[in-house]
């Protein structure tokens, strides 16, 4: 594993992000709290790169990483399959995603407010944009799934080269 590899988490991670934050600012599209969820991951990644490449001298330092990285990338993963699987309504989505249609169930108005009080503006069940018929989240589900697999097609590519070049050297 080396720096290169941070490099590339780092460039990841962040275009995640400014493609987030960009949506949510000038495009005004609202995140959920799962959405929000699904940031956290690659801000750790884009500060623990960052540390690697700036602070680690040591190869052995730069590998933990970069493992690191990879197991929140993983967890990134994980929590935007969730997401997907909360819009599809295979899964149930955590109680801080509830949605204000809610309103009209309360009677009275100390019910109305213990109802605003616990709504979201933006559900987690209900995507606000999809682009090619997938939603945000399916999209990052599949944008986490590509860089994992090229973090791994460049780990078997440098793992051959090294093995071609150990049978050079003898």
């Amino acid at each position: 594993m080396k720096k290169r590899d941070l490099v590339l988490l780092l460039l990841a991670s962040s275009f995640a992000l400014v493609f987030a934050y960009i949506l949510q600012f000038v495009f005004d599209y609202q995140p959920c709290i799962l959405c929000l969820y699904q940031r956290l991951p690659f801000f750790i990644i884009i500060v623990l790169s960052a540390c690697g490449l700036i602070l680690f001298s040591s190869e052995r330092l730069v590998k933990i990483a970069v493992v690191f990285c990879i197991i929140l990338l993983a967890v990134n993963v994980a929590i935007s399959f969730y997401h997907f699987g909360v819009e599809e309504k295979i899964f149930t989505g955590p109680t801080n995603c509830e949605d204000v249609s809610n309103l009209n169930k309360a009677t009275s108005l100390e019910e109305l407010k213990l109802v605003i009080g616990k709504a979201k503006a933006v559900p987690c069940d209900e995507p606000q944009l999809k682009f090619l018929k997938l939603s945000l989240a399916t999209w990052n589900f599949i944008y986490c799934v590509v860089v994992l697999g090229l973090l791994y097609w460049i780990y078997k590519r440098r793992a051959r080269t090294d093995r071609l070049g150990a049978v050079g050297k003898k």
